[in-house]
């Protein structure tokens, strides 16, 4: 079973965790819909929303799954990678939080499916030998990634990304640059800033920015599309 303490899920049984991580994601997905004003004033939905920005990498629905799992997240990896690119090992005792993986084999031209499935299902392409298909996304399966706080170790390499000098230039150019790239500009009040300590929301018909103390007066630049 799911188990929770203070809004914090966890996936312990393997029998039940595929089910599970689908439920919980579902169910988290139906109660923001439902409850779209509140959510977005709620701790969990600014929780979420101070994840996006450092695993922008991931997809809505893992970002959301650590999120549940360890909000406090800041770096992930998977045990081995921590171990074998890192010099850091994960200590004892410590849970995995549970993501979705994907799975890339051999996949069917046709139904796109991999070998073994294809066989149980009725597609009839047999133009080209299973070992001769390309590797495509056949599915996921859960697999386990932990945070930077549960390993120990080599600290990870930094790289300075801190913005220095004078600023009071900087809100013309980029005006003046996303004019050129067809897009309308607006400046965004802190107070009235919905997304959190995110540094950067990007959408796919909106590109949206934060400007951090230093640039732009604590004001946010919200670009999206004509």
């Amino acid at each position: 079973m799911t188990s929770s303490t203070n809004s914090v899920v966890s996936f312990e049984d393997s029998d039940t965790r595929r089910d599970e991580m689908h439920s919980t994601i579902n169910q988290w997905i139906d109660d923001l819909t439902t409850l779209t004003d509140e959510a977005k004033a709620g701790q969990q939905f600014q929780d979420w929303l101070n994840v996006q920005p450092t695993f922008h990498d991931y997809s809505y629905r893992n970002t959301l799954l650590i999120t549940l799992q360890c909000p406090n997240a800041t770096t992930v990896a998977g045990y081995n990678t921590w171990q074998n690119e890192f010099d850091r090992h994960v200590q004892e005792g410590e849970n995995g939080i549970w993501i979705w993986a994907p799975i890339i084999t051999k996949r069917c031209p046709e139904c796109e499916n991999s070998p073994s499935y294809h066989e149980q299902s009725k597609c009839t392409y047999d133009e080209v030998p299973p070992e001769a298909w390309s590797n495509g996304l056949v599915g996921f399966r859960p697999t386990a990634v932990f945070d930077i706080s549960q390993t120990e170790g080599e600290p990870l390499p930094e790289l300075e990304t801190a913005a220095t000098g004078d600023a009071k230039n900087f809100v013309p150019t980029l005006q003046k640059a996303a004019d050129d790239l067809g897009v309308t500009v607006h400046i965004v009040d802190t107070d009235n800033w919905e997304y959190g300590e995110a540094k950067g929301v990007c959408k796919s018909e909106a590109v949206e920015f934060e400007y951090r103390i230093g640039l732009c007066h604590q004001s946010h630049s919200r670009y999206s599309g004509r």
